[in-house]
């Protein structure tokens, strides 16, 4: 009976290890032969390997030497456009500064990408200082239409196990499930619901290693943070444009001359404590406003309760998403 018990034991033991080796290689599991920090050649390269072998693996060719030629130049086809998607993240506008992935890198600091396009979805590598650290999966619209997000969360549950966190936020005025996490020794994945701006869902993984340092060093992307960036940035564009007067002078060019009119010509005189009591006041009105408004957005934030976080996606509804494809 010991014995037994001791074989028992270790068999649990076994199946606990080899249970988290599998959810530990789930995440970084999506990559297939690629790995965090791999060169942008080694990228492309292991890339146009893993397509050609999806040619040699399709049965369907087998037999057929003329379609498989045809299949293996299309691979081939695929690949080169891999290779031809390369975008340094710096300088002129690269267009994927107001895209899906505008929150997953910082511009001009040393990152570039490649682009893999599929059936289902596209694939962003992002690297940074030549290695890479993040692959973005942003499913084409279309495939995952009818598709709530708790059920993608359901599914992805299904792959991965249990999440790490999750987030609550607004999509289209209702306060839902936005964003879940995973984690494991080497990897992260978050699942955002990405609808209300895209119309689409994203999963990032990440090499965790890299984004320790690259946030140690100030120089890590975060989501939303930096999409307000690059929303302030065009708010204070916008500011810098309207402060010049694009009619300055068109009336002097009009009528020659200078037409400068004195407005204090002819009326009372103040005087200078007037003039810094007014404004005082005016300060004071304008903060006593201020904190009004500040109260009252108080007032709704205790009014909104707020969600319980849950990392158990394993009682929501998964019907309807069994053949989706999760990465």
């Amino acid at each position: 009976m010991r014995k037994l018990s001791f074989l028992a034991m270790l068999t649990f033991v076994l199946l606990a290890f080899s249970s988290q080796a599998t959810a530990e290689e789930g995440i970084a599991g999506m990559l297939g032969a690629i790995e965090w920090g791999d060169s942008r050649d080694e990228v492309v390269e292991k890339l146009r390997e893993q397509m050609i072998q999806e040619v040699r693996d399709d049965e369907s060719l087998r037999g057929d030497r003329v379609a498989m030629q045809r299949a293996r130049q299309r691979a081939l086809d695929r690949a080169r456009a891999v290779e031809d998607s390369h975008t340094p993240l710096r300088g002129a506008r690269t267009g994927y500064e107001v895209s899906i992935i505008s929150g997953e890198f910082n511009k001009d600091n040393n990152e570039e990408l490649l682009r893999v396009r599929d059936e289902v979805a596209q694939r962003y590598y992002l690297f940074v200082d030549g290695k890479l650290y993040r692959v973005v999966v942003a499913y084409n619209s279309d495939y995952v239409e009818n598709v709530g997000f708790e059920t993608f969360l359901a599914q992805a549950s299904r792959r991965y196990g249990r999440a790490v966190s999750s987030d609550y936020g607004e999509v289209f005025g209702e306060e839902v499930l936005v964003r879940a996490t995973w984690e494991d020794r080497d990897s992260e994945l978050r699942v955002e619901d990405k609808r209300e701006f895209f119309g689409t869902f994203a999963m990032i993984f990440s090499d965790r290693s890299m984004l320790s340092e690259l946030r140690a060093a100030n120089r890590l992307a975060t989501g939303e943070q930096a999409q307000q960036a690059e929303v302030s940035e065009r708010v204070r564009a916008l500011q810098r444009s309207e402060a010049v007067d694009r009619h300055a002078g068109a009336v002097d060019s009009l009528l020659g001359g200078d037409t400068t009119v004195d407005l204090s010509a002819g009326r009372p005189d103040y005087s200078e404590e007037d003039a810094a009591a007014a404004e005082a006041q005016a300060r004071a009105e304008a903060e006593a406003r201020a904190e009004r408004e500040r109260e009252e957005e108080k007032k709704k934030k205790k009014k909104k309760k707020r969600r319980q976080e849950r990392t158990d996606f394993s009682d929501l509804e998964a019907g309807g998403g069994d053949d989706l494809i999760i990465y």
